[in-house]
Parts: C-alpha cells; structure tokens; sequence
C-alpha cells in the first residue's frame, strides 16, 4: 500500500508539452482533430524498432502528450506504423 500511497501522491512525472510558436494548426494536424491513433504492425523486423516505439510511448518520451496514441484494432486507426528489416539486411 505505500507503493500506492507514493504513487497517488506523487502523480504523472513527465515535463510539460513545449508551447507551439505559433498559434496556427497545421491544416494536416487539424484534419485529424488534434490526435492521431496510430496501429503497429510487425512485418519481420528484428524488434529494434518494436524497443524504440515502446520508449516513444512510454513514461519518459510519453508520445501521448503530443496526441500520438497506439490503438490495437486497424478500425481505430488514423495511421499505421510498419517495422520490417532493411532490404538485404541478414
């Protein structure tokens, strides 16, 4: 329970967002609403990128801030991310 306790009272641990220079949406970012759902589909890579986007989406990068949420169903998806080897990597 003091594990609990700590974290309640400690909160999210993570910077703030960087203000936008300008005030102005990017017209891309405003056709998706101010977030993007992304899906992540593994197409034979060698999992070094799997390792990058979980650290993109976890509690130090915390790409949720910025509006980048991982959805599991291609429905729910505005965008997918495919991770494969290079080309004529072994």
């Amino acid at each position: 329970m003091r594990l609990w306790r700590k974290i309640v009272k400690t909160g999210r641990v993570a910077e703030p967002a960087p203000e936008r220079a300008n005030s102005e949406i990017p017209p891309k970012a405003a056709e998706l609403g101010g977030s993007v759902q992304l899906r992540h589909v593994d197409a034979g890579s060698c999992n070094g990128c799997e390792v990058e986007i979980a650290s993109a989406f976890g509690p130090v990068y915390d790409a949720e801030r910025y509006g980048a949420r991982l959805v599991a169903s291609p429905r729910h998806a505005d965008a997918l991310v495919v991770t494969w080897r290079p080309v004529g990597w072994r």
